[in-house]
């Protein structure tokens, strides 16, 4: 037990107060205060703490400060050195770091608070599509992308970095891949740089894997990335679903059609749906699809082996009218 919460109501002590004092430096929320020496090293609270106080480098070793740099303990720009937000330090803990001694309790109300950090940057753009306002919206092209189209866009970029799923190392709900997410940029240069042959490689273990491929189209954001996601862990889904838009973000852009005479009744299609759009009755040549559940995202397409679905284009809600 952390050593905050084993002193219960009494006094306060120096190693209290400087978790304190880490947690208002990296804003951090309260109820992580007792468990922040999972995150820093007692060198790096030092850091941290000097960083805030604007007296860095110093004597510091330059090994030392990188090492900082490529954990979200420290910021740098130029020659000036900041504490990274303790979001950060949490993704890259998450992806590197065995952090399931902490509670389950913990754990969860920690992804809540990621969650809320989450919605503060994308809600409002989530809520203009919802409520009819997407030309309003810096969010409507973040989009399902069929396994073609992120193939392409793959092979179109001119560096790509491999990196685990911050949503799958956060939230730990399902067993799925980790290391899935292809980046286009290297933050903090700890993503290994793959060829595009590779990375169409992975893009494809991913899809047989049953993961979703989602990305922003270029004329709101610009590329970043392609993500392979599951329903469980992926923030973006989560979020649409948090605020009653599941059916309008991540952006539909593509409908399933089923070719009964070319179908077996396998079944592989209804399997593989994240979201329940396809069920198959005793009786029916083939599966049905459900429009207002089918996110378009290709899972069933790709899965069959008859090559009896294909994605139909369809207009998104808010242009469908």
């Amino acid at each position: 037990m952390p050593e905050m919460q084993k002193k219960g109501e009494g006094a306060p002590t120096a190693a209290d107060a400087r978790l304190r004092a880490l947690a208002a430096a990296v804003g951090a929320p309260d109820f992580m205060i007792p468990w922040l020496d999972r995150f820093y090293e007692p060198a790096e609270v030092d850091l941290v703490l000097g960083a805030a106080e604007g007296r860095l480098p110093g004597a510091r070793a330059a090994d030392e400060l990188q090492r900082a740099v490529r954990r979200a303990v420290l910021d740098r720009n130029g020659e000036r050195w900041s504490p990274s937000s303790f979001h950060a330090r949490y993704e890259m803990w998450a992806f590197f770091e065995h952090w399931r001694d902490i509670p389950q309790s913990v754990r969860d109300q920690l992804n809540e608070w990621e969650m809320d950090d989450y919605l503060d940057e994308v809600g409002p753009g989530i809520a203009a599509i919802r409520d009819g306002r997407p030309a309003e919206s810096d969010q409507r092209d973040n989009t399902y992308l069929l396994l073609e189209e992120a193939e392409a866009l793959l092979l179109s970029r001119p560096a790509i970095y491999l990196w685990p799923c911050n949503c799958r190392a956060m939230m730990g709900r399902c067993d799925h891949s980790q290391t899935v997410c292809l980046r286009f940029e290297n933050d903090r240069d700890i993503g290994w740089e793959i060829t595009p042959e590779r990375a169409v490689q992975i893009l494809h273990q991913a899809d047989a894997e049953g993961l979703m491929h989602t990305g922003y189209l270029e004329s709101t954001h610009g590329h970043h990335g392609i993500c392979n996601c599951c329903s469980d862990c992926c923030f973006p889904i989560l979020a649409g679903e948090r605020m009653d838009a599941a059916a309008l973000w991540p952006v539909r852009r593509h409908l399933a059609a089923v070719d009964a005479e070319r179908c077996t009744r396998c079944r592989r299609c209804v399997r593989r749906c994240p979201f329940g759009a396809l069920s198959l009755v005793k009786k029916a040549p083939a599966p049905t699809v459900d429009p207002t559940v089918c996110r378009g995202c290709g899972l069933c397409a790709t899965g069959c082996e008859e090559e009896a679905i294909t994605m139909a284009p369809r207009e998104a809600a808010w242009q469908a009218g």
